[in-house]
């Protein structure tokens, strides 16, 4: 249709508009052509679900489970539960050029839930170096320091105004993923949610419909934590990372 629309502007133009016509044409010509490397949902499940995607997936998981474990070896930490999550999306086009950067895009994530107990910044400060131990880079605006800073001033400035809860986040070296760190300070009592957020809020499960290709999910029951293992600790902290494991760019001619 967008090519017959072209052939009948052309025949009514005249010659001085030809140039211009014909450069209307040619641009139609392109719409038609670019969006024909968009990936169906076939292909796009297909390339999600291949031995190399999945492997790459399984390495990927394995480092990061590997280096959360490292870093959960805190003294004052205790285990209680594991969320992970694979998911992978293709990209959208609108046949001009492409909405997202790439074709296929599949990630991964974890985050793990520790009870802890005594003074918070005490722990902070062990899971602090438990993860420059394990090759960690801490972020420069957001390190330990400025939890330290921050607590001792009872989270306010001099005038008694609420200061924003710094973060606690690490560069792992040589990659391009992160760990952070999320607390909160007697959490059971719900002292700080109205300000900090649920310590214990998740993202759901994304449902397999278009772009989502793949979907492999184990998620966590926040309600039965709360009521069982983490009950008997005074803080709970997370430690979290995920990266992109699989992208497949557009054609470079884009």
């Amino acid at each position: 249709m967008l090519r017959l629309k072209a052939a009948v502007i052309l025949a009514t133009m005249t010659p001085r508009h030809l140039v211009t016509a014909a450069a209307a044409a040619a641009l139609v010509l392109t719409l038609t052509a670019c969006g024909s490397d968009a990936p169906t949902r076939e292909e796009a499940s297909r390339e999600a679900q291949s031995a190399a995607v999945r492997q790459a997936s399984a390495s990927s998981a394995e480092q990061i489970s590997i280096l959360l474990s490292e870093v959960g070896r805190a003294e004052p930490l205790r285990p209680v539960a594991v969320a992970t999550q694979d998911i992978c999306h293709a990209g959208d086009t609108n046949g001009l050029w492409a909405h997202d950067e790439y074709r296929l895009s599949c990630s991964l994530s974890e985050i793990r839930y520790l009870g802890a107990d005594g003074d918070l910044v005490k722990v902070l400060r062990e899971v602090d170096k438990r993860a420059r131990a394990a090759g960690l880079v801490p972020h420069t605006d957001s390190a330990i320091e400025e939890i330290e800073r921050y607590y001792a001033a009872n989270g306010r400035t001099e005038d008694g105004l609420l200061l924003p809860l710094p973060g606690l986040g690490y560069l792992v070296h040589e990659q391009d993923w992160t760990v952070q760190v999320g607390w909160s300070k007697d959490w059971i009592a719900q002292a700080e949610w109205s300000r900090l957020g649920d310590p214990l809020s998740s993202q759901p499960v994304p449902d397999l419909i278009w772009p989502t290709v793949f979907v492999e999910a184990r998620p966590v029951d926040l309600d039965a934590l709360r009521d069982g293992p983490l009950r008997r600790h005074q803080h709970v902290v997370t430690l979290s990372s995920g990266t992109t494991y699989h992208e497949v760019p557009w054609p470079a001619s884009r």
